[in-house]
């Protein structure tokens, strides 16, 4: 499931942005404490997008990675209005979304599955738990939906409700993170504490690429905007850094780091990847690193056009396992 949700994120989302403010409503102030990640994603306003029509179409790529989410997480995406994807250190995963559904007719459908449904408890909740196969885990997984207000839900996997609901019980004035959200009603926002991540990174080794590039930097934002049906489109991104130094320090390895990035990535169309450069600007500003890509829906589908042809390219499907020994570990327990 964690590979479907991050595949279903970059579909739309791979920004950094400046505008946030503590939000004192909403499903955002259900985030729990620990939260190092967050990944918001306004599902009414991008179900209104003829591109995002275009892109979950029948027997599309994109459309099978939405039916998957539906799947994972036992909710019908026409029943969401807002998604936020938490996660923070080994055991703080979860999806939070404002729902339009009644508890009492998702319970009903939930039935429907029969002997894979079981009504739990956790925390003094109700918990709607739905077992499914999962052959790259070796067996099956429970993923548990419950409701935390009438129109905002839990949902992910069973062994991390707990830890979740945990965190969600501290009051929000004594978070480490509050509930940050942008300003305004963006498309998609992010938030990411890497100053958070990468201390854990370097206890578990001596650092590496991630600790060199992002030295010095606390916070990042993150906001994708659009004008009418996505004819124009705008990404704004702020790093906050402990300094001016530090800000100064990574707004000149930005640019390197992007350039090394779009060579490899637009090595098939160089062209594209000069465009790409020359659209992004990259600003250094007091303890704030901002940068700001504005583009035309024209060059938005060329650029989502090329991306899925590489990922088609790129991904190689695993080796077919023998029908001998496939056979021969169908018996055999995992550890």
């Amino acid at each position: 499931m964690e590979r479907i949700r991050f595949r279903f994120i970059l579909l739309f989302v791979f920004a950094f942005a400046p505008g946030f403010a503590f939000a004192g409503e909403g499903v955002v102030e259900f985030v729990p404490a620990g939260a190092e990640y967050v990944v918001g994603v306004n599902a009414e306003s991008l179900r209104k997008l003829s591109l995002f029509r275009e892109l979950t179409g029948e027997r599309s790529e994109a459309g099978e990675v939405l039916t998957q989410f539906e799947q994972d997480y036992n909710l019908r995406f026409t029943d969401c209005r807002e998604l936020l994807f938490v996660g923070g250190g080994s055991r703080l995963r979860g999806l939070l979304a404002g729902v339009s559904i009644p508890e009492a007719e998702l319970a009903r459908r939930l039935r429907g599955f029969g002997n894979r449904f079981s009504l739990e408890g956790e925390a003094g909740r109700r918990l709607y738990c739905i077992r499914t196969d999962n052959p790259a885990a070796g067996g099956s997984v429970a993923v548990g939906v419950t409701y935390l207000a009438p129109d905002v839900v839990l949902a992910t996997e069973r062994k991390y409700v707990a830890p979740f609901l945990g965190r969600s019980s501290v009051p929000a004035e004594n978070r480490r993170l509050r509930a940050i959200a942008p300003d305004g009603d963006p498309l998609v926002w992010s938030y990411v504490d890497l100053k958070s991540i990468l201390s854990k990174s370097k206890q578990r080794s001596s650092g590496g690429f991630g600790s060199t590039m992002f030295k010095g930097v606390n916070h990042i934002f993150a906001e994708l905007n659009v004008i009418g049906d996505g004819e124009f489109w705008r990404l704004d991104a702020t790093a906050r850094c402990v300094d001016a130094k530090s800000a100064q320090q990574f707004a000149f390895a930005v640019p390197g780091f992007l350039h090394l990035g779009a060579s490899l990535l637009f090595s098939d169309d160089p062209v594209l990847g000069r465009e790409f450069l020359q659209k992004l600007k990259i600003m250094p500003d007091g303890n704030r690193v901002i940068l700001e890509l504005a583009v035309s829906r024209a060059f938005a589908e060329r650029l989502v056009r090329y991306l899925g042809e590489q990922a088609k390219k790129r991904i190689i499907p695993p080796d077919p396992v023998p029908r001998d020994i496939g056979t021969q570990r169908s018996g055999e327990g995992r550890d």
